[in-house]
């Protein structure tokens, strides 16, 4: 049995009957999943297991907000290139892309995390030195 991306576990007449609301309910999907990490990471803090909250949401977080900012241009490509490219295959696109995001941001977490600290840093020294004295 070979893998059919015409597919996608028995739901894609369902999806394929929606056209452009899967394009709403998937950038939404994205939206409101990194609005909900972000309370539940809220609670996490609160409780005091920083460890969880770093190393699990914070990148779980970060590869939705790149997932978002990278599907848009595949996305319009998608609908002005191919105009009769079914809804199935745009969402196994958005997958592919978060997976590739998730394993970039898990591989590269120190590095990224190093990045935002020295401009964090940069950001202060400025501050410093345009100081009002």
């Amino acid at each position: 049995m070979e893998f059919n991306f015409n597919v996608f576990f028995g739901y894609e007449d369902a999806i394929n009957s929606l056209n452009d609301k899967v394009l709403i309910y998937g950038f939404a999907s994205i939206v409101f999943g990194i609005v909900a990490l972000l309370f539940f990471s809220f609670i996490i803090r609160k409780l005091g297991l920083d460890a969880i909250n770093s190393y699990f949401i914070n990148p779980l977080m970060l590869s939705l907000g790149l997932t978002m900012f990278v599907s848009i241009l595949p996305t319009i490509v998608f609908y002005v290139v191919a105009l009769d490219l079914p809804a199935v295959k745009i969402v196994y696109s958005w997958i592919a892309i978060f997976i590739g995001m998730f394993l970039f941001v898990s591989i590269n977490l120190k590095t990224i995390k190093s990045v935002f600290k020295e401009s964090n840093k940069v950001s202060q020294q400025e501050e410093f030195r345009n100081r009002n004295r």
